[in-house]
């Protein structure tokens, strides 16, 4: 005889996992699995990209080259201060009390703090003229050439077309190294021989990753301003 009301089978109960907790269904077949994890970028190198530079505006060579400048000019500076270390250094020394009945003494202490203002004064003053050097040495790089202005009472300013540039160097003595500075050579026909700081292609210190940007840019462009004018050249 047939049962009335009779269905489906029943389920069975899913036995729980051990610990007590109830297993997790499993995934019905045919599901995408979930996705991974997209990967961070990576940071890109410090200077590694200076489109800022691009922007038809002067630009300063960077900061650190502001001290390239002030150790190019302190010499006199350190000579005074050693002056200064030894006048106070010989000021409680037995044979300076014993000369000349110690005549010299009180001499010498003022002499001490003459050269010692006479240090800061000069420290001060080739700082701040470094520092008119540093604010008014500036480079564009243009649609046609690099300009570099230069110059404090006397402004200069230098046009250096992309189509006369032979080759662009990078120097990096250990002294640049250790304060993470390049100096930008860019050779030019005509003027191969020039090395001078206060030579037209002579980028006298940079931070060493604008030095490596401004070095593939230069290169670029000069590359670009052959290839247009070759056809131009042909054409005429």
């Amino acid at each position: 005889m047939e049962t009335e009301g009779m269905g489906a089978p029943a389920e069975r109960p899913m036995a729980p996992a051990p610990g007590g907790s109830a297993a997790a269904p499993a995934a019905p077949s045919g599901t995408a699995s979930a996705s991974p994890r997209p990967t961070p970028e990576k940071p890109k190198a410090d200077g590694a990209s200076h489109a800022e530079v691009l922007d038809g505006r002067y630009h300063r060579l960077g900061k650190r080259t502001l001290w390239i400048f002030v150790l190019a000019r302190i010499h006199t500076s350190i000579i005074i201060l050693l002056l200064t270390l030894l006048a106070f250094s010989l000021q409680g020394q037995p044979f300076v009390a014993t000369f000349m009945k110690g005549i010299l003494q009180p001499y010498l202490a003022t002499a001490s703090w003459v050269l010692l203002v006479l240090f800061l004064v000069v420290f001060g003053l080739t700082y701040f003229f470094s520092w008119l050097v540093y604010m008014n040495y500036k480079f564009l790089i243009g649609e046609d050439s690099l300009r570099i202005q230069r110059g404090i009472l006397s402004k200069e300013e230098i046009a250096i077309p992309y189509r006369q540039i032979q080759d662009v160097d990078i120097e990096r003595s250990l002294y640049y190294r250790t304060m993470g500075l390049s100096r930008l050579i860019i050779l030019t026909a005509g003027h191969e021989d020039e090395k001078g700081d206060e030579s037209e292609g002579i980028m006298p210190a940079m931070d060493w990753h604008l030095a490596d940007w401004m070095q593939g840019e230069l290169l670029r462009r000069t590359e670009i301003q052959r290839v247009v004018e070759v056809p131009a050249a042909a054409g005429g």
